[in-house]
């Protein structure tokens, strides 16, 4: 991952494992020149360069490389002896976000989705790849709008995803700035950065509710185990349908057959001697943020 990016004109440099990483900021046409040290150990050394693998004809512990296009590269300089002294990956982003093509992009949503199961501080974003461009994640940037840089990011194992926290969220307390968010990602040696704006409260998204029927077509609501507590300061507003049991028929199906309500109360009862589906899904009672997904429960009459 990047670390400490420091920004010098159109290039900057920052650290990935051992070596650096240099990345070059510039139009997809132009050209740039781009210096490249070896180390200040080597001044006055007989220092040889490698571009992927393939001496180059300029020596020395400084040179300068042409980088047209996207066309970066792994860079190695050697002692005379050949040995590895030092290892300086390139990479090249545009200046033109228009030109973003490893991430999916899915009609007018955001390229990154991101989503809180509850106001503790925890969330987790996703996107997909470009079916030909399957890249990996460089770098991640988080930081409330204030400046404050106290939320920590890492990497789902897939590499299509990220879980961050916000270790000063309190869940108690008004949210008064935003996240900015930054994902930086490769493929081959172009770079590209796609970036979110939102607060927790825009993201917030309760688990499936629990259904458990109690007695006859009576049936308990429950809050998930993973929302915040306490529930009288985390209210949920229950969003409930009963339906035929019909085939082809799921829980956003909408008909004059469908009957639809919007309810606080944790205990439902269905007039119903017939089969029937009853479906429940929450939202927080107190912004209007996503709704949780859809859980059901089937009953079905003994024939």
């Amino acid at each position: 991952m990047f670390t400490g990016l420091r920004v010098s004109l159109h290039f900057r440099t920052t650290w990935a494992g051992w070596f650096p990483v240099i990345v070059v900021q510039k139009e997809l046409m132009s050209t740039t020149e781009v210096p490249l040290v070896c180390g200040t150990d080597y001044e006055g050394m007989d220092i040889s360069w490698r571009h992927e693998g393939t001496p180059l004809p300029m020596g020395g512990n400084r040179i300068t490389v042409t980088v047209e296009a996207t066309m970066g590269g792994s860079y190695t300089c050697h002692d005379n002896v050949g040995t590895v002294l030092k290892h300086q990956l390139l990479l090249v982003q545009l200046n033109n976000t228009n030109h973003n093509k490893i991430l999916k992009r899915t009609g007018e949503a955001d390229d990154i989705k991101c989503l809180s199961k509850n106001y503790s501080g925890i969330f987790h974003c996703s996107w997909q790849w470009s079916p030909d461009r399957v890249g990996a994640v460089v770098h991640v940037s988080a930081e409330r709008s204030s400046g404050k840089d106290n939320i920590t990011c890492s990497v789902d194992e897939g590499g299509s995803g990220i879980t961050c926290m916000d270790q000063f969220q309190c869940s108690y307390a008004e949210e008064l700035d935003y996240i900015n968010l930054s994902v930086y990602v490769r493929y081959m040696y172009h770079l590209e950065e796609y970036s979110s704006k939102f607060s927790i409260t825009d993201i917030v998204k309760p688990d499936r509710i629990d259904i458990t029927k109690v007695d006859g077509n009576t049936f308990q609501l429950e809050y998930p185990k993973t929302w915040s507590v306490p529930d009288s300061y985390f209210p949920l507003t229950f969003h409930v349908k009963v339906m035929p049991l019909k085939k082809g028929w799921d829980c956003k199906h909408d008909s004059e057959r469908v009957l639809e309500s919007f309810t606080r109360n944790r205990t439902f009862s269905v007039d119903n001697k017939r089969e029937f589906r009853l479906c429940v899904r929450a939202q927080d009672k107190l912004c209007n943020s996503s709704w949780s997904d859809w859980n059901h429960y089937e009953v079905k009459r003994m024939k």
